[in-house]
C-alpha cells in the first residue's frame, strides 16, 4: 500500500476517488455536505448573476445604439446648403469610397405637431424615397404613398411613440408648424401645413419614437425653405464603429471641404455612461464571485478538521504531503467547477428566455418592472456574450482552485503523530 501510494499520478485515480468521498460524506461520518452545499449555490447563483446582468448590459447598450445608428448617420456631412447639383455630384464622390455604403441627402430640422388631441414637439427629418432602405426600422413597402404626389406629397412618417402620444395612427391628418417661413411687415411668419401619416416608425427607444417625423426629401426642401440646395449628407459606413476611418476618407477626398460629425461624437457622453456603468458593475459581479468563492475555504477546513484521523492514516501508510494536499484542492476545485457550470447554464437559460422572465416578473408583481415610459426601451433587452460568459465560468473555477490552496497545505502540513495522539 506505501509503494501504491508513494508512486500514484498527482490527481490520480486515488486521490480523485478519494476526493470524491469526502465531498459525498454525511454528516455524522465527518463530511461536510451542508458547507460544500452552500458554496456550490452559491458560486452558481454568482456566476448567473454575472451573466445576466452583463448581458442585460450589452442589450440594453446594442440596442440603443442600433435605435441611434438607426435614426441618425454614421457621420453627418453639412454641406451649407450646397446647391443641389454640386450635393449630388459630392454624393457620387462619396459613395465611391472604400468602406462607405451608401450617402444620401437629408434635411433636419425642429417643429411643432399639432392634432386635435395636442401638441408635441418632433425632429423632421427630410429623406428621399429610395433612400428609405437605409433605415432599418422602416419598412418601405408598408408605407403608402411616401413621396408620391407633387413636390413629395403630404405623407410622412412619424415615431410610433409620437403618433400614440398624440394619439394618431396611419391614416390620420396632422398639421406641422415650422419655425423657418415668409418674412412680413410684421416678422416672420412660421410655416404650417397639414400632412397625412402613412406608417409609423419604430426604432426600439421609446425615446427616439417619440421624436422622430420622416419626411419626403422634395417637400422638406419646399417646407423649411431648403429649395434647390442640400444642407446635409447622411453617410453610412460599412462598420458602423469605424468612424474616424470615415471621416479621414472623406476628408482628404473632399478637401477638407466640409464639416464631419459622427453619431459617436453626437452621443459621447450618453455612450461613456454606458461604457463606464457596464465597466463598474462587471467589476462588483467579479468581486461578488471572488467573496462567494471564499466559502469554499470554509467548507475545506471544516473537513480537514473533521479527516484529521484518516489524514494521520494516510501519512502513516505513506501517502505525500503533495498527495494530501492535492486531494482537498480537488475537492475545492470540483465544488468551483460544478457551482460555475450550473450559473453559466442557469443564466444562459435565463437570458434566452428573457422575455418568458419578464412576463413572470410583471406577474408576479403584478405590475410592470421595466416601464417603457421610464427605461425608454420596448421590452427586457438582452443580448448573450459568450466570451464574457465563458471568461466569468473561467474565473469562478480559477477562484475557487485558489482558495482552496490555504487550507488543502494546512492539510499536508498535519504532524500524524500529532493527529493520532489526539484521537
Amino acid at each position: 500500500m506505501s509503494e501504491v501510494l508513494s508512486t500514484g499520478k498527482p490527481f490520480g485515480r486515488f486521490e480523485r476517488s478519494l476526493a470524491w468521498r469526502y465531498l459525498r460524506a454525511k454528516r455524522e461520518h465527518g463530511g461536510a455536505s451542508l458547507i460544500a452545499i452552500i458554496s456550490f449555490v452559491g458560486i452558481a447563483l454568482a456566476v448567473a448573476a454575472l451573466i445576466v446582468t452583463v448581458s442585460l448590459m450589452t442589450g440594453f447598450r446594442q440596442t440603443l445604439v442600433n435605435s441611434l445608428i438607426g435614426g441618425q448617420g454614421h457621420i453627418i456631412v453639412s454641406t451649407h446648403d450646397l446647391p443641389l447639383e454640386d450635393g449630388l455630384e459630392l454624393i457620387e464622390i462619396i459613395n465611391g469610397l472604400d468602406g462607405i455604403e451608401s450617402a444620401s441627402p437629408i434635411i433636419e430640422e425642429q417643429v411643432l405637431v399639432s392634432a386635435q388631441s395636442g401638441q408635441a414637439g418632433a425632429a423632421v427629418r427630410g429623406v428621399r424615397p429610395e433612400d428609405l432602405s437605409v433605415y432599418p426600422s422602416i419598412e418601405a413597402d408598408d408605407i403608402a404613398g411616401f413621396g408620391e404626389g407633387r413636390k413629395g406629397g403630404n405623407t410622412i412618417i412619424m415615431g410610433k411613440a409620437l403618433a400614440a402620444r398624440l394619439g394618431l395612427g396611419v391614416g390620420s391628418r396632422v398639421t406641422l408648424l415650422g419655425a423657418a417661413g415668409a418674412t412680413t411687415a410684421f416678422g416672420s411668419k412660421p410655416t404650417s401645413k397639414e400632412y397625412l401619416i402613412g406608417g409609423l416608425l419604430s426604432t426600439g427607444s421609446v425615446e427616439l419614437d417619440s421624436l422622430y417625423i420622416f419626411m419626403p426629401f422634395e417637400q422638406a426642401q419646399l417646407f423649411f425653405r431648403h429649395k434647390g440646395t442640400m444642407p446635409l449628407v447622411d453617410v453610412r459606413l460599412e462598420d458602423y464603429l469605424a468612424t474616424d476611418i470615415g471621416k479621414r476618407v472623406i476628408a482628404e477626398a473632399t478637401g477638407n471641404r466640409f464639416f464631419l460629425r459622427d453619431w459617436k461624437q453626437h452621443n459621447a457622453a450618453f455612450l461613456g455612461a454606458l461604457q463606464t456603468e457596464s465597466g463598474v458593475m462587471r467589476i462588483i459581479m467579479l468581486v461578488l464571485i471572488t467573496i462567494t468563492s471564499l466559502n469554499i475555504i470554509t467548507g475545506v477546513v471544516m473537513l480537514v478538521k473533521n479527516k484529521t484521523r484518516d489524514i494521520a492514516i494516510l501519512r502513516t501508510i505513506g501517502a505525500g504531503r503533495g498527495a494530501v494536499m492535492r486531494v482537498f484542492m480537488t475537492i475545492g476545485a470540483t465544488l468551483g467547477f460544478a457551482g460555475a457550470m450550473t450559473g453559466l447554464v442557469i443564466g444562459t437559460l435565463l437570458v434566452v428566455n428573457i422575455d418568458g422572465v419578464e412576463w413572470f416578473l410583471n406577474t408576479v408583481t403584478g405590475g410592470e418592472v421595466f416601464p417603457a415610459d421610464v427605461y425608454g426601451l420596448e421590452g427586457l433587452p438582452a443580448e448573450l456574450d459568450w466570451a464574457t460568459s465563458l471568461t466569468t465560468t473561467a474565473y469562478a473555477v480559477v477562484m475557487s482552485v485558489l482558495v482552496s490552496i490555504p487550507p488543502a497545505r494546512w492539510a499536508a502540513k498535519l504532524d500524524p503523530v500529532d493527529a493520532l495522539r489526539f484521537e
